[in-house]
């Protein structure tokens, strides 16, 4: 039921956002670290693309986005070497810009991460799907391109990301 009144909010606003005065395509990519001290002191780190769709109205913006990614670097822990198959995201961003060449943002996420255990010739394949939140910081290089660094949180897993995204 939470999913569903979820579903219908950000489609609602979604919609909404249609009438405001200004929207464009970004595309972009990154990279995420993927940390969890929960008993075991575990870091993972994935490459992504991503692709979203901005909506500014004054010092404001609003981007739903779409993340997708493969793992690049693995860990060993207790025997068993752990490593990030797939990544994917979706997120709707809201973003207050401080000035012309700085902003702030917070998104929730609703993410999917495909990871792989393997020891002794054997290996075991789980995916979770997850809520997270988090916030981080845009740096505006020029009128179409940009740096941001960003932390989410996703039951109890820290994802730092660093990222540059496109404007057209």
């Amino acid at each position: 039921m939470i999913k569903t009144v979820f579903k219908i909010t950000a489609i609602a606003g979604l919609l909404s956002l249609s009438s405001l005065a200004s929207a464009e395509w970004t595309v972009g990519g990154g990279y995420i670290n993927l940390s969890d001290d929960d008993g075991i002191d575990l870091s993972l780190g994935a490459l992504y693309a991503s692709a979203g769709y901005e909506y500014s109205s004054g010092q404001m913006t609003f981007m739903p986005e779409l993340r997708l990614g493969v793992g690049v670097s693995d860990d060993t822990v207790q025997g068993f070497n752990l490593e990030i198959d797939t990544f994917f995201a979706a997120s709707i961003r809201g973003q207050y810009n401080v000035t012309d060449s700085f902003g702030v943002f917070l998104q929730p996420s609703y993410a999917r991460l495909e990871t792989t255990a393997s020891a002794g010739g054997q290996s075991f394949t789980d995916d979770n799907w997850e809520f997270g939140f988090g916030g981080g910081a845009a740096f505006k290089l020029s009128e179409s391109a940009s740096l941001e660094a960003a932390y989410e949180s996703f039951d109890g897993s820290d994802v730092l990301s660093v990222a540059a995204r496109f404007k057209f």
